[in-house]
């Protein structure tokens, strides 16, 4: 029977009785699992009642579910043909659906897991979250059960329903994060992580498979042990942790996301290909066998062919990356793999890292020189690319303060003139622009309020700007005063807005005088502020240990920035 509750009477997870509805369309349908997130969303919507089921949340009842009825079996099929819709074409899935016996296998997969009434609950309930982890966590079960059917013949079932199920840990992903349509910060990514154990835990209480469980809290581990949640350090061996690793990356990069365009097959088979060879993220033959299992072959590919000769695949923009142009490496001659298929790869023998690494030089040397040349238009394409994949606080100091180093080194070293940096410096700033104001929607003010200002030359006025930028992004209310403030200035501001942090720049020509009137100042009126200093500069002061945050770039600032979070200044709090 359903039943009338509060929110705040809710206790673990529960099931939706009655649609939620908001200006008379469905917020949340009946059979809904209401997690602690959307209990959030609710209450964010001003709804403080629901009705729910007397019931729980169904547990995993194995494999001896009832069988189906000829319309539940019509109607999971019409589903799977929808979902598959979303997800299947050439251009991502080469030739694994070209049979109609794959085909038909994975609709008997797709139908088996989905008539376990837990499974189906999960599902739905993951898809009226986010659409789009629901439909990336069906391209991941489908990619990763034919290639174990391609490799194996008989793969593992308790392991296919964790390559379904992997992502359902983003049930209690906060949707403003899910959905964000720019890049996400530090502090975001830890709660985006948090996926894994959430969904571990999840499962493990609704009594699923030992297989299933590993799968999910453990797809985001890594053979170097860089991966989370664990740090596993795990080897050639780990077979299932190390398809579904790719197979989630592969599928990530090649489906649309808030955040970006899909990209390429060939191109993201590329970067998984060089975090095999570079970063060791990896299996460089599973690598290999996930290609020959695609057959979508990427630049530089070293393939061995049907015909038993060996080469080297070539770009090809307009060409199909099925039947790509191959020089030989007998000859140097190169051949276009025909359409009758009389000549097709058989396998991939290697993979010449140094195209894609020169590639990537490239695109930074082309990003250098159209800031020096100030056209911020080819400067953001490059800054797109090379951009993919990174946290906002890698972009400040990856991008934006690596590319302001090299420029000034190379004003120091005489190749450039001191009007290309000021050019350049310029464009960087209307790069921060066009990109705050592509995420102006997505900011929040949750951390206070911080003035802004520069006390030193102008060198430092582009990192000001930065520093403006990231207290902003990282919840901040920012006021950034133009050029070099003056101290009653900067207190009138403080005073006015009632500011609890203020950032300064300074540099070794920062005026002696202004500095120590700022800084006596503050420890006689506002001991309880925090002051973030960024320059050369060496400050000393006499004021309360932790109100005074030094840092010298913007790795540095950064690290000062966390330390002012809430969940930092817990963690200091509590008892070892």
């Amino acid at each position: 029977m359903p039943k009338a509750v509060t929110l705040d009477q809710l206790t673990g997870e529960c099931l939706l009785a009655k649609d939620i509805y908001i200006n008379s369309v469905v917020l949340y349908r009946a059979g809904t699992c209401i997690t602690s997130e959307v209990a959030a969303d609710l209450e964010r919507k001003q709804i403080h009642e629901i009705s729910v089921m007397d019931q729980p949340v169904p547990v995993y009842g194995g494999r001896s579910h009832q069988q189906l009825s000829a319309h539940q079996k019509r109607a999971l099929t019409d589903r799977f043909q929808n979902d598959m819709a979303q997800i299947a074409n050439e251009l991502r899935y080469g030739r694994i659906l070209h049979s109609e016996s794959s085909y038909q296998w994975l609709l008997t997969m797709y139908v088996h897991e989905f008539a376990e009434p837990a499974v189906r609950l999960l599902m739905d309930s993951l898809k009226q979250w986010d659409p789009a982890t629901y439909i990336h966590s069906i391209d991941v079960f489908v990619l990763c059960s034919l290639y174990s059917r391609h490799c194996s013949g008989l793969p593992s079932k308790d392991f296919i329903l964790g390559s379904l199920l992997h992502d359902i840990g983003k049930l209690y992903t906060p949707k403003s994060i899910l959905l964000k349509k720019g890049k996400l910060t530090e502090r975001e990514y830890a709660k985006v992580k948090e996926h894994t154990v959430k969904g571990y835990q999840l499962l493990k209480r609704l009594g699923f498979p030992r297989e299933t469980l590993r799968i999910v809290r453990s797809h985001h581990e890594r053979l170097t042990g860089s991966g989370y949640p664990d740090h596993l350090d795990l080897t050639a061996r780990d077979k299932d942790l190390n398809l579904i690793a790719m197979t989630d990356v592969y599928s990530a990069l090649t489906m649309k996301r808030s955040y970006r365009k899909p990209m390429s097959a060939i191109m993201a088979l590329q970067i998984i290909l060089s975090d095999s060879v570079n970063r060791r993220l990896f299996d460089l033959q599973d690598c290999y066998r996930l290609i020959n299992f695609l057959h979508i072959f990427p630049p530089a590919t070293q393939v061995r062919l049907t015909n038993g000769e060996a080469g080297t695949v070539l770009p090809n923009p307009n060409g199909s990356d099925i039947l790509p142009k191959i020089k030989l490496d007998r000859n140097q001659k190169v051949i276009q793999l025909p359409r009758d298929l009389s000549i097709t790869v058989k396998k991939v023998i290697g993979w010449d890292s140094s195209v894609t690494d020169s590639l990537l030089r490239q695109n930074w040397e082309n990003y250098l020189k159209n800031l020096i040349e100030g056209d911020p238009l080819k400067a953001a394409e490059c800054f797109e690319s090379l951009s993919d994949g990174m946290r906002i606080e890698d972009i400040f100091t990856r991008l934006l303060e690596r590319g302001e180093k090299e420029i000034r080194s190379g004003v120091a070293r005489k190749r450039l003139r001191p009007s290309d940096a000021l050019v350049a410096s310029a464009t960087t700033q209307t790069l921060l622009d066009w990109n705050m104001r592509k995420i102006a929607g997505d900011l929040k003010t949750h951390m206070g309020k911080v003035i802004v200002a520069n006390l030193g030359s102008s060198e430092i006025w582009g990192q000001m700007k930065m520093v403006d930028n990231l207290l902003a992004i990282n919840g901040w209310k920012t006021y950034l005063l133009a050029g070099n403030a003056d101290a009653s200035i900067i207190f009138d501001l403080i005073e006015r807005k009632k500011a609890r942090y203020l950032a300064l720049g300074l540099t070794e020509q920062t005026q002696e005088y202004m500095l120590k009137r700022i800084l006596n100042r503050l420890r006689r009126d506002y001991p309880n502020l925090i002051l973030f200093i960024h320059g050369k500069r060496t400050v000393k002061a006499d004021l309360p240990r932790g109100s005074i945050l030094r840092s010298r770039d913007l790795a540095e600032f950064i690290t000062n920035m966390r330390s002012c979070f809430p969940e930092a200044r817990t963690a200091r709090q509590s008892p070892r």
